[in-house]
């Protein structure tokens, strides 16, 4: 066996060891405490992978502009209202599931791609802008919908967007899309070397805000299938307005921060959905557990600052290591000569 291949074996079995080492002690725990495994039924694997679906997705959106220091809050009303525009325009036309998906990622890419133009010629804070930005697009799902949201309970045609394999698929192909997108592409070399600096990345003629609109248009596109499943997941999406969007992208800031963890074994794309493979492992033996909602929250986010606190005394650490080995190796040294 080669050394490349061998070292790829070695990060696909890291990559896979953090969900398996989730599962198996929460799956210990569960049975001892309560009697049942973690997956008892098929309707808790399909659960499961929906709720793997929707985090995925919204991880990887998010992570298209944080790597390049711009927290884009207004991915949550994204989400919302390109489901809510997207599902009804669908609908009222009557197409089906393959309807809603396609309205939802075009008004996605169209979403996104606003907020990327009022980034670039506004010069407004990244942060700052997405809160004004979600606000607007809450008022229209609000207005667009009438209140009244997406509804998709009942609609026959539509049925399968709540398919497991159709989960599992659509999650498969935004995986691949951002692999090739970050591998194999300009904009993705361009977009190592912005997150590395942006002045050398201008200066060596990168054009960063033309890169800056393609980042949230690819984000507003990703998050729309998070908003889809979402929807077809609980039967509809209410409109809802004061910056309460916001939470469905929140939630998912650990999936996203810990595959970035993952990825110096695998890639951005693979890193985050094992990640949120992980994170939702978690979630579903504390529910198994008889945890409230929010004791889950409480836990996960725990879990969540334990991970940043370790992620920032990582290279403290390590260091510190390097020290003590320098030591060792003068002491040993010292007591070579004295013997000498």
């Amino acid at each position: 066996m080669s050394v490349v291949m061998k070292t790829g074996l070695k990060n696909a079995l890291i990559t896979i060891a953090f969900p398996f080492a989730v599962w198996v002690v929460l799956e210990i725990i569960c049975v001892i405490k309560t009697g049942r495994h973690i997956f008892n039924t098929a309707l808790d694997v399909q659960n499961y992978v929906r709720s793997v679906g929707i985090s995925a997705c919204t991880a990887l959106a998010l992570s298209y502009n944080l790597g390049n220091g711009r927290f884009d809050l207004s991915l949550g009303a994204q989400r919302m209202v390109v489901a809510i525009l997207g599902g009804n325009v669908a609908i009222r036309l009557g197409m089906g599931t393959p309807g809603v998906i396609l309205f939802a990622l075009a008004f996605g890419f169209i979403a996104g791609g606003i907020v990327g133009i009022m980034f670039v010629v506004t010069r407004i804070p990244a942060m700052v802008l997405g809160v004004g930005m979600a606000l607007v697009y809450e008022c229209i799902a609000f207005a667009g919908s009438k209140s009244q949201g997406l509804q998709l309970f009942g609609v026959e045609k539509v049925a399968t967007l709540s398919n497991m394999y159709l989960t599992i698929c659509v999650v498969l192909a935004v995986v691949i899309f951002v692999m090739v997108i970050d591998r194999y592409t300009k904009f993705g070399f361009y977009s190592r070397a912005i997150s590395g600096s942006q002045r050398i990345a201008h200066n060596c003629g990168i054009n960063i805000f033309g890169h800056a609109i393609g980042c949230y248009t690819i984000a507003g596109g990703l998050v729309s299938f998070s908003g889809v499943f979402d929807a077809a997941f609980k039967g509809g999406m209410d409109a809802e307005l004061g910056f309460a969007s916001n939470s469905a992208v929140m939630t998912n800031c650990f999936p996203m921060f810990l595959g970035k963890f993952m990825s110096r074994w695998s890639s951005d794309a693979v890193g985050i959905l094992f990640s949120t493979m992980t994170v939702r492992l978690f979630q579903t033996g504390l529910s198994v557990l008889k945890i409230s909602a929010t004791g889950q929250q409480v836990f996960t986010m725990i879990a969540f600052l334990l991970f940043l606190i370790f992620r920032a005394n990582e290279t403290v650490l390590k260091k510190r290591h390097a020290i003590n080995a320098r030591i060792a190796e003068a002491k040993a040294k010292k007591s070579i000569m004295a013997k000498i």
